[in-house]
């Protein structure tokens, strides 16, 4: 019988998980619902009273997002002789944003964009998986830096608790692999590493992508202009946010959001649940109730804010669906 479950298990492995990750964030999402969302003409009111123009600022900073998203994209696929334009760019990464929200934790639509820009740049899908490796840790890196920017503005602590050693801790760690991805010789770890059979066995592997991050080393300045893109791409999702909790009329500064999206973001890529949908929106709660906010007005903001990540999901969505259309068309009238 054990063998039976276990040979199941192996055969379906990946359909199991997906169930297990859909049940987690369905559960999550409900739990959230139960449990903070108690009073429902208290719920209407802060509904009916929301600022319906900083609503749509909020929604609008996600369109501002997917470009500033392209562009530094097309930055670092420049470095490797890929010449693909932003408006290209900017489609792939909305129609991530699709697969992000069926896909195990937040980097889901990685995968596709990997695909993606692989199959147009006529690129082997190691380099574009290692261009999309330094594009997503260039944006690790500007949230450890907000992190830091949030403690010299003040930020140190989430109710009665300190989170100074915390993000000085996430700060140091962050620019240690930094450094590592962009040197992978620093601390001679190249040489420590092929003296485990295991790790030189990977490294044989993955030597197209190694090869290629080690390329980066020749593109300082583009990827000084990377990390200015993911410090403005950081911005736009702290003003996301921010401009949701003032709609609702909660009182945080943009300090706070500074510090909270941050870690809340780093909390969502735990791969538990899908899209990290329910691991977001119970951390942002417990920040904001910690914080002195009310249960209803939290939760009412962190599911604003998942309604405005599945929307761009399902526009992702539609142009997912209509885009070979377009490119058939596109391509009778070359012919």
């Amino acid at each position: 019988m054990k063998n039976k479950i276990v040979s199941f298990y192996r055969k379906n492995k990946k359909v199991i998980l997906l169930i297990a990750r859909i049940a987690i964030s369905v559960s999550l999402i409900v739990y959230l619902i139960s449990t903070r969302l108690n009073d429902f003409s208290s719920i209407i009111e802060i509904l009916k009273s929301s600022n319906k123009l900083l609503l749509l600022l909020s929604l609008s900073t996600h369109a501002l997002g997917t470009y500033i998203t392209a562009v530094r994209w097309k930055a670092l696929l420049n470095t490797q002789k890929v010449k693909l334009s932003t408006a290209t760019l900017s489609v792939t990464v909305l129609i991530g944003s699709f697969f992000n929200n069926f896909l195990p934790t937040s980097i889901g639509g990685d995968v596709f964009r990997t695909y993606d820009a692989s199959k147009k740049g006529k690129i082997p899908l190691s380099t574009s998986a290692s261009v999309i490796l330094v594009e997503r840790f260039s944006g690790v890196v500007g949230a450890a830096t907000y992190a830091i920017i949030a403690l010299f503005l003040g930020f140190t602590a989430i109710g009665h608790r300190s989170v100074i050693i915390p993000i000085i801790i996430f700060f140091v760690v962050t620019v240690i692999l930094a450094f590592l991805i962009i040197n992978p010789s620093l601390f001679r770890l190249g040489k420590i590493s092929n003296k485990f059979k295991f790790i030189r066995k990977l490294k044989e592997k993955l030597s197209n992508v190694y090869n290629t991050l080690i390329s980066f080393k020749k593109y300082k300045k583009e990827l000084i202009v990377v990390l200015i893109f993911s410090f403005l791409l950081q911005f736009t999702v702290i003003l996301n946010w921010w401009l949701a909790a003032m709609a609702l009329e909660i009182h945080l500064t943009l300090t706070a959001f500074i510090f909270i999206v941050p870690v809340v973001a780093t909390i969502a890529m735990v791969p538990i649940s899908i899209g990290g949908i329910g691991l977001r929106e119970n951390s942002l709660v417990f920040i904001m109730v910690a914080m002195g906010i009310t249960n209803e007005k939290a939760a009412l903001c962190s599911l604003l804010i998942l309604l405005m990540i599945i929307l761009m999901g399902i526009i992702g969505g539609i142009i997912y669906i209509i885009r070979p259309y377009f490119e058939s068309r596109s391509k009778k009238n070359d012919t």
